[in-house]
């Protein structure tokens, strides 16, 4: 680090300390107190939704949000339980809000009374997964900000850059390899949450010095390109990562930190509609028509497609593709399938499901290759009643967690498996950012995992216990052999 770079740091260090007495008093309270703006925007709302066509469920939806928010934000550390509970609020009611500027009941909408009750069930569930996590964090009281603050003036932003492109080049390894010796995969997949924490690190370090914009622009220029370049939406992760990192803060809804927050959600809005409205034939030229979720033709190629349907796209089709985006969002439609159709034609299994995850945990595939393998599509084939595409087509349908936790125990019980998995989440968030010494990375690793691990609705309760489960062990174990030596190396580099 050359010496304008140390005292840029060091200006920064002493403004993080001596700051104004309000900044100090917020710090050191873990209470996040949400700005009254926020309070009178969801006001207005809630009395809009009243006399929209769904009269009960609108303010209902802004509620479970609000509440959620005011339960689980931290001031000063990082939102990651907000924003998960977040996503899926959105799954559960991205198509209420749209139907209502139609004037259309959500029941009509959906065609049938079933649609509305997997809402009402989907956004109760979201708030009790919210209060789970959040009784994980009793007695949690002082906010971690100030220890965090120290943790990033320090880091060599350089040296977290070059730890990113490490970190990148691992993942792309993975991605291409992991599947080849499958009583392994999950274990190697798991080393792609490295880059996720190198990508946090360099961002909240160069947010909070207030240098080193260049390599933060880097890295989102970069997973955005390969994000748009491959078969899936990847382009959206890194976002998702940089929007947490910027409501890292005490005053994480206000000026500058509430600036970035907002050109971050309005990228992700613009390409989401973008990526909407061309998937469709973008996909089918990646996969030559085969049908398969593999990209088939060369990275030339792709960014020559991607860049004629981009500019080929119409106000029309920006609309389509937004509409396309809502639709694809709201994932609430295979519940409402699940609900006419359990326990009327298939019976409730009584727990079988999420035993049945839990058992995924304690017998890995390396001591049990016979283990067999669960398809989400013949499980959504099976309690929708509905066949759809699977492994032979190329995709793969999933009805998500609460629905499986109603098919397990119905409609009153199915909350006590999502309470207790908020209970798991908040504890990971407790030992990792609140209990953990060296903050920083500790902190990176517990937003990597709940980041990706937990913000969809549709995800089946065994790929979210085993998938999360698996990288605590893998990105733990590293941590522990490896973490003090890769703090040394962000903060000094190479002795």
């Amino acid at each position: 680090m050359n010496i304008s770079s140390q005292a840029l740091v060091a200006s920064n260090r002493q403004a993080h300390l001596t700051g104004t007495s309000r900044q100090a008093d917020v710090e050191s309270k873990a209470t996040f107190k949400l700005p009254l703006w926020v309070w009178l925007i969801a006001a207005a709302l809630a009395i809009w939704g009243s006399y929209s066509a769904n009269p009960l469920l609108t303010p209902a939806a802004i509620a479970v949000l609000v509440i959620s928010m005011q339960l689980l934000w931290r001031s000063g550390e990082p939102p990651v339980l907000v924003f998960a509970c977040g996503m899926q609020w959105l799954q559960a009611s991205a198509v209420i809000l749209y139907i209502d500027f139609y004037k259309i009941p959500l029941a009509m909408a959906g065609g049938s009374q079933e649609f509305e009750t997997a809402t009402w069930l989907s956004l109760i569930a979201v708030l009790v997964l919210a209060i789970g996590a959040r009784l994980a964090l009793i007695r949690s009281r002082r906010s971690q900000h100030a220890t965090l603050v120290a943790s990033a003036l320090r880091v060599n932003i350089t040296n977290a850059f070059f730890a990113y492109l490490i970190s990148f080049v691992i993942a792309t390894v993975v991605e291409r390899t992991a599947f080849a010796v499958p009583q392994v995969t999950q274990l190697i997949y798991a080393l792609i949450t490295l880059k996720w924490v190198a990508v946090f690190i360099v961002a909240y370090a160069t947010i909070e010095q207030r240098s080193g914009y260049i390599f933060l622009v880097a890295i989102m220029c970069i997973e955005v390109t390969v994000g748009v370049l491959g078969f899936f939406s990847g382009f959206k992760s890194v976002f998702f990562l940089v929007l947490v990192v910027a409501m890292t803060s005490p005053l994480a809804l206000r000026g500058r930190r509430l600036a970035i927050t907002l050109v971050c959600a309005l990228a992700l809005f613009f390409f989401g509609v973008v990526w909407s409205a061309i998937k469709a034939e973008y996909r089918e030229f990646l996969n030559q028509g085969s049908g398969e979720q593999v990209v088939a033709v060369s990275v030339e190629d792709s960014a020559t497609k991607f860049s004629d349907l981009v500019g080929s796209l119409t106000w029309e089709n920006f609309i389509d593709g937004f509409e396309s985006m809502i639709l694809r969002v709201g994932y609430t439609d295979y519940f409402a399938r699940t609900i006419a159709n359990v326990p009327n034609h298939v019976p409730y299994e009584h727990g079988a499901l999420w035993l049945g995850a839990l058992e995924h945990i304690v017998t890995p595939r390396l001591l049990f290759p016979e283990k067999a393998t669960i398809s989400d599509s013949e499980r959504t084939t099976l309690y929708t009643g509905v066949d759809v595409g699977g492994a032979k087509e190329g995709t793969s349908i999933g009805i998500g967690y609460i629905a499986e936790s109603y098919v397990d125990f119905g409609p009153v019980f199915m909350f006590t498996p999502i309470f207790l998995l908020g209970v798991f989440y908040g504890l990971i968030y407790r030992a990792f950012v609140i209990r953990s010494n060296g903050k920083l990375i500790p902190a990176a690793i517990a937003s990597s995992i709940l980041i990706f691990g937990a913000y969809t609705i549709e995800t089946s309760n065994i790929k979210i216990v085993g998938g999360i489960m698996t990288q605590l062990l893998v990105i733990g174990t590293i941590y522990l052999l490896f973490g003090r030596a890769f703090k040394t190396w962000l903060e000094h580099g190479l002795k």
